[in-house]
């Protein structure tokens, strides 16, 4: 796991150099703090520089070192990630005459790439990464990103100028223009982070996942290399679809276990993370260490439930309580973000991967088990629509009755009828952040106020291409929106910052490609929400401990708010700044609304916290 940057100019428009690299990789410190690396090339009408921080899990020695040369010099790569299936690549590579000199999955990278070309190369690539390659005899470099986005890669492009790196800071050193984008901002205050493809500032984009980005002298190309298709489904019954299940998620487990430092579980206590610990402890060589935080309030404190996991699994099991003291990190953390983060579990995140990281360099977590087997209440509203759609026998009266009314009710039923983006994309508002209408009262500007609509359309757009179910399309769209945009970047930055790698089981390609198959009424069977992920659950846990209520890896933000951050709130908001037009009175509103406890707006106090704090420390500092 490393920190990658570079520049490459097909056009003479810019002078590639090391003070130059070494800047961008400043960004990255805490993404590598092992070994760093560079390279440069100057031909005529094509240049390129490229800068490696490293993190070293796998071959640990010198011969891992990046950027990292093909055998010929004929290409080079600097690599960001972990390629679980890499020993399995590398064999079928050898029987087809390949000769490797590292134990590494970099050099598989490399060869795989001259064996077999970049699209077949993407496509048997299993892990997480953010990589590019530059193919020197061909001119052509290749920058290319993970099936979910779990690895970072932000890039600049102008004139036959590109700049790539994991940290949207390492651009600074450009000049880039700072113009904040109003539709990447609307976006945050509504869902606490950018979008999927755009970030904070206009002139810097994301490469988004599953992609790449071809680059010659006639210019670049995106093109996606892999999709989820939810079209086709399983033939097995429901209790074979069970097991199956969990001989996938073990399997994923085993695939990301491979590692040559220790290797630990984040164990909250809930349904993900625990199968996870489970089957880590179960395959693990040695006694698997597991991390659990909680907080002073009780709402908030999963810590027992951790412990009764743990002492099941067998796992040695570590603790930390956290109080309104340790938000002292917190501006520290958001710079590492880069750009505005507002989900508050960033802070618990940050400090369960610092406690981690004293013992282990790689741990294991339960993200995206919510996403693939309907773990929200979204889901809930999308079994609602699937159970309407299929009475789309009703379709003609229902036409009929929305001309003769304006009930909100027959339009909404109306449009579940007939897949309105519009409609389906209501469902994937999670109401922690600001509504339409009150994007509206902070700034009146249709860019602002319209993004997370128009986010929400396109990722509902996108997956009804792929999908014949209504509920399948809020799926395929939840992990498009919230989970590469929120809880990855979360995870990822979060762990970086300490130098610890996360890694995501249940995010394996095979898993989530038979997950996409299954029924709706498997998922959600019965109406119950994880249906699939407790029965397996069940086969090890007890009943109290599988079928408890959700609790979100939330903190007690808001509680904290009207006491020991109250006087910080205030200092950082109410000073104000004039980069974009907020309406102050509206704030102010809101502000007296939570002190007086009238209302919770937890969120979205945190939301305009976060804003003001990036303006200030970052915006304004460059």
């Amino acid at each position: 796991m490393c920190g990658i940057a570079g520049l490459i100019d097909f056009g003479n428009n810019w002078e590639v150099d090391d003070n130059i690299l070494r800047q961008m990789a400043q960004a990255l410190q805490f993404r590598g703090p092992d070994q760093e690396g560079y390279c440069f090339q100057n031909n005529t009408n094509f240049t390129f520089g490229l800068a490696h921080k490293r993190l070293s899990i796998l071959d640990l020695t010198e011969a891992g070192r990046q950027p990292m040369w093909s055998t010929e010099k004929s290409s080079v790569i600097t690599f960001n990630g972990e390629i679980y299936n890499f020993p399995a690549l590398k064999i079928r590579l050898e029987k087809e005459g390949a000769i490797f000199k590292t134990s590494s999955d970099t050099e598989v990278i490399l060869v795989a790439y001259e064996f077999w070309g970049i699209e077949k190369l993407l496509n048997e690539l299993e892990g997480m990464f953010a990589f590019t390659l530059v193919d020197i005899e061909k001119r052509t470099v290749f920058i290319a990103r993970d099936r979910f986005g779990e690895k970072p890669l932000y890039y600049h492009e102008k004139n036959k100028f590109f700049a790539f790196s994991s940290d949207i800071r390492s651009f600074h050193s450009l000049g880039i223009s700072k113009e904040i984008d109003l539709h990447a901002l609307g976006y945050f205050f509504s869902e606490m982070s950018t979008p999927i493809d755009s970030s904070i500032y206009s002139e810097i984009k994301k490469i988004p996942p599953a992609s790449y980005i071809q680059l010659t002298a006639k210019g670049s190309e995106l093109k996606e290399y892999w999709r989820l298709n939810y079209k086709a489904k399983t033939t097995l019954s429901l209790q074979e679809t069970i097991a199956h299940t969990e001989e996938l998620l073990e399997k994923a487990v085993q695939k990301t276990l491979i590692s040559d430092v220790p290797v630990g579980c984040f164990l909250s206590g809930g349904l993900d993370s625990s199968l996870v610990s489970l089957y880590a402890a179960k395959n693990y060589s040695t006694q698997l260490k597991t991390f659990s935080v909680g907080f002073e309030y009780e709402s908030f404190n999963e810590l027992p439930y951790g412990r009764a996991i743990s002492k099941q699994i067998g796992s040695e099991h570590n603790e930390i309580i956290l109080n309104p003291s340790d938000l002292s990190i917190v501006d520290d953390l958001l710079k590492e973000y880069g750009e505005p983060f507002a989900d508050s579990s960033a802070i618990p995140t940050y400090y369960v991967s610092k406690f981690a990281g004293n013992s282990v360099k790689v741990a294991l977590g339960g993200d995206g088990g919510d996403e693939v087997f309907a773990g929200y209440r979204t889901y809930n509203q999308g079994l609602r629509m699937q159970q309407w759609y299929n009475k789309r026998y009703l379709n003609l009266p229902l036409t009929v009755l929305k001309k003769l009314t304006r009930s909100e009710k027959v339009t909404y039923l109306a449009g579940v009828m007939k897949k309105d983006p519009a409609i389906l994309a209501s469902a994937l508002y999670r109401n922690m952040g600001f509504a339409p209408v009150e994007l509206k009262e902070l700034l009146n500007d249709k860019l602002f106020f319209e993004a997370p609509k128009r986010e929400h359309e396109q990722a509902v757009l996108k997956a009804l291409g792929d999908t014949h179910d209504v509920f399948d399309v809020l799926l395929h769209a939840s992990i498009k929106t919230r989970l590469v945009n929120d809880y990855l970047v979360k995870t990822d930055r979060a762990s970086m910052f300490n130098s610890l790698e996360l890694r995501t089981p249940f995010l394996d390609k095979d898993l989530i490609e038979f997950s996409s198959s299954l029924p709706y009424d498997f998922i959600m069977h019965g109406g119950e929400n994880k249906y699939i992920t407790k029965k397996m659950a069940e086969k090890h846990f007890s009943k109290e401990l599988v079928y408890r209520e959700k609790q979100g890896f939330g903190i007690p933000i808001g509680q904290w708010m009207r006491n020991v951050w109250k006087n910080q709130f205030e200092e950082v908001v109410f000073e104000k700044q004039d980069i974009v037009p907020l309406n102050y009175t509206y704030i102010e509103k809101i502000w007296r609304e939570h002190l007086s406890n009238h209302k919770d707006h937890s969120h979205r106090l945190w939301i305009i916290y976060v804003f003001h704090s990036w303006i200030k420390n970052q915006y304004l500092a460059q």
